[in-house]
């Protein structure tokens, strides 16, 4: 009787083993759109005037808070002649979670004519509260606030939807907070196009926000988006919606994508 129950135990032992090799292995094997290292640039056009470029790479952001984490690295700067009207040079870092999928730290630094500003946060998700810190002429301001479940900010939504598998017609659901300010958004999956890309012409998917009546008259929270209908939906275009017009962001340059571009 002994030898059995010893006999069963090895069984049972021997299987939860091996389950936890397969589970590895699928994990080892799961893989995203995107990669470190990815460099997206991107011309800027206001109506028909070219007004600067937008750079977003995506690198290792190390650990914050014990939570291993990308680190998405946005830089908006306007061109010599649009310098002239209003000069831009505005800087973002997003640590993103590798594992949530959630927004862990966000900075960044405006420099926008006279406007100068550097704004920190720290995002807590497990209890859903979030610091952050204004610094600007004169000193700075502390604040809490207590944000949405699974927090993105302005620009980790970009990867968050490349992670979504998804159809026309669908809407995806996620939560913004960011200053202070939550904004629970809806993107939807509006239609398919095909533009003129850099990897030649490509179908591609349009992700419209809705946002609710009381946060449009926030400034711009989110944009819409197109990815190409692939494995990788790379952002090859972006708008931004303001009062006076539009800010359109064509992709120009990509490196480290899983597309090669026409050169």
């Amino acid at each position: 009787m002994r030898k059995n129950i010893l006999k069963i135990k090895k069984l049972y032992t021997t299987i939860f083993i091996l389950l936890l090799l397969v589970t590895g292995a699928l994990h080892a094997q799961k893989t995203f759109p995107f990669k470190i290292s990815e460099k997206l640039t991107y011309n800027t056009s206001f109506g028909i005037v070219t007004a600067g470029t937008f750079t977003m790479t995506l690198e290792d952001g190390g650990e914050i808070m014990g939570h291993p984490c990308y680190c998405i690295k946005t830089f908006s700067r306007t061109n010599p002649i649009f310098d002239l009207v209003y000069k831009i040079r505005d800087e973002t870092e997003s640590y993103w979670d590798k594992e949530q999928f959630v927004v862990r730290k966000f900075l960044k630094r405006i420099s926008e004519g006279s406007w100068k500003q550097y704004r920190i946060h720290y995002y807590f998700p497990e209890d859903t509260t979030y610091y952050y810190v204004t610094y600007k002429k004169g000193g700075q301001t502390k604040k809490q606030s207590t944000s949405l479940v699974d927090p993105q900010d302005t620009y980790t939504i970009i990867y968050w939807v490349r992670l979504q598998e998804f159809v026309v017609g669908d809407t995806l659901h996620l939560n913004i907070s960011l200053d202070g300010d939550n904004h629970p958004v809806k993107l939807l999956v509006e239609k398919k196009e095909k533009l003129s890309t850099i990897f030649g012409e490509k179908e591609c998917y349009k992700i419209t926000p809705i946002i609710p009546e009381k946060s449009q008259k926030k400034s711009s929270i989110v944009m819409d988006i197109w990815v190409t209908d692939d494995e990788y939906k790379i952002p090859v275009k972006l708008v931004i919606k303001i009062k006076y017009g539009n800010f359109t962001m064509s992709l120009k340059d990509a490196e480290n994508t899983g597309l090669n571009a026409n050169k």
